[in-house]
């Protein structure tokens, strides 16, 4: 008995045929793993091997610096609400357009989708240091002219997004063009 697993060994190391009929031995899968090896690093360089991603479409883009542009009238109204209109009668206006654009910022940021793994993120995007007029008729005046620049920009791309998306700005600009009446009458009785 102990005579023939030696001679099967025997038999296997003799003729090829013999070890593919009883399978692949370590021998044969450490050869097939080194040389595949080479194979895989060189056809694995990763994502650059597909060269730089597109541009956004244009839908994406403008909802991008629509985002942007909801971020910095937040924060206008932030530095409004700190500085000149601290201790006014507008505050509670001024408090109740902000929470307006913050549910804008929310809806927006619920349409852009970025995909698992990417390098963009929905963390705040770095606004500029917001200049406030010292006064509080400046500073709502200033917020005045925002909000009517934000809603003629976002007018102005409703013809080139989706219908819902375009349902959406469509929307806001509204939105953002009656808080015009209300800051211009803010501005009057300050």
């Amino acid at each position: 008995m102990a005579a023939g697993p030696t001679r099967r060994a025997v038999l296997v190391a003799s003729a090829p045929e013999a070890v593919i009929a009883s399978g692949l031995t370590r021998r044969a899968v450490l050869t097939g793993a080194a040389t595949a090896v080479p194979v895989l690093i060189s056809g694995c360089r990763g994502v650059e091997v597909l060269g730089t991603p597109p541009p956004p479409a244009p839908d994406v883009r403008l909802l991008r610096a629509t985002i942007v542009a909801e971020q910095q009238l937040i924060s206008r109204y932030h530095a409004v609400l700190a500085g000149p209109a601290k201790d006014a009668a507008a505050a509670q206006r001024l408090a109740a357009l902000l929470t307006e654009h913050e549910q804008h910022l929310a809806q927006l940021r619920k349409r852009l989708v970025v995909p698992a793994g990417s390098a963009q993120s929905l963390a705040p995007a770095a606004t500029p240091a917001v200049r406030t007029p010292p006064d509080l008729a400046g500073a709502l005046a200033t917020l005045s002219a925002a909000e009517q620049a934000a809603a003629q920009r976002l007018a102005t791309g409703l013809l080139t997004v989706p219908p819902s998306l375009a349902q959406l700005l469509a929307s806001i600009s509204a939105s953002e063009a009656t808080h015009v009446p209300v800051l211009d009458q803010l501005r009057r009785t300050a």
